[in-house]
């Protein structure tokens, strides 16, 4: 089907992954200072694979800790793409890539809110909701083509029959070739019908296309509505999650306000808000919600929990696996 095709389209292009921008890509960074807890099965030779990956695990174990959020694993991925974005894909994968790694290198708040932003992506399941929400849209519009074209059908039928069975009508609603043989492709008249006033199968698929792509900017819309909104959320509990874990919100300001730098692009033509609008609103969630609230909330699950969480490579040999409480207890 066409809506289907459509469907798939949109999906493979944002519905598996959700971003911090609309682009991607990563960098090595070297912060440090607290040890890093190693898992004794990781292998030695596997070490240098996730050499990059340390610094930033350091700090989104503490998020994931201080918000509770240690009951699965999470993997994190160093991409060698130099552009500037981020990624939450997969099942809670998140990938940084070299290009915004290097913009904010040695900020450790500005990390925070870039790896809260993806953890968040996945903790409001905004990709589940995302694909349903596309899928949703491109079955009722295929229903809404498929109606439509069956009303034309019947329409043209009554006037065909009409046509047929008074005097207006011309002799042959079939067009005639040189050799005069009658064409039984369509009727020019008819948009859906053949010229023996049959369902003609080309001009139904031509109109099912047409119809398609009058109403498939509407559909492109909500689902850039949607996206948007969900961007703003991530923006939301990324956040809280890095003011939890101690990171000063001003880092979230200074990453905002970094990407404002990039070339605008129109907030009703695209699936993310502007930077200047998630700055502002970041700003208002600051007054909304207090750092010092925030913290206090992340140091009691600090406290509770304060032996970090044990880390390995993932079973694709290519991130870091930050191990839930669970596999952290196993494996100590």
């Amino acid at each position: 089907m066409i809506t289907s095709r459509i469907a798939r389209k949109l999906l493979c292009q944002i519905g598996v992954t959700a971003t911090f921008l609309s682009l991607v890509s990563y960098r090595d960074v070297a912060y440090g200072a607290q040890p890093v807890p190693t898992s004794t099965q990781a292998a030695s030779t596997k070490q240098t694979d996730i050499e990059d990956e340390k610094p930033i695990y350091l700090i989104a174990e503490k998020m994931i800790r201080a918000n509770g959020l240690d009951k699965n694993p999470w993997r994190l991925k160093i991409d060698d793409k130099y552009e500037v974005n981020a990624l939450a894909t997969d099942l809670n994968q998140i990938i940084l890539l070299k290009g915004l790694l290097d913009q904010v290198y040695g900020d450790e708040a500005a990390i925070a809110f870039i790896i809260g932003h993806e953890i968040a992506h996945h903790t409001q399941k905004h990709m589940y909701s995302y694909t349903a929400y596309a899928a949703k849209l491109s079955k009722q519009m295929q229903a809404e083509v498929d109606a439509k074209v069956q009303s034309i059908v019947a329409t043209e039928t009554k006037k065909f029959e009409t046509a047929r069975n008074t005097k207006r009508r011309s002799k042959s609603l079939c067009n005639q070739d040189i050799a005069k043989k009658p064409s039984l492709s369509a009727a020019p008249q008819y948009l859906a019908l053949n010229c023996q006033g049959k369902p003609d199968t080309d001009k139904i698929e031509q109109l099912k296309q047409q119809i398609t792509a009058e109403k498939t900017p509407e559909m492109y819309s909500k689902i850039q509505k949607l996206s948007r909104q969900q961007e703003y959320e991530a923006d939301k509990f990324g956040y809280i999650y890095m003011v939890r874990a101690g990171y000063s919100p001003e880092g979230a300001l200074r990453v905002l306000d970094l990407m404002s730098r990039l070339p605008y692009h129109d907030a009703d033509d695209s699936s993310h808000p502007s930077f200047p609008d998630r700055l502002n609103a970041i700003k208002k969630l600051m007054n909304e919600y207090p750092a010092s609230s925030l913290v206090a909330e992340g140091s009691i699950r600090l406290r509770l929990n304060p032996k970090p969480l044990t880390y390995d490579v993932s079973k694709d040999g290519e991130s870091l696996r930050i191990n839930s409480r669970f596999g952290s207890q196993k494996m100590k």
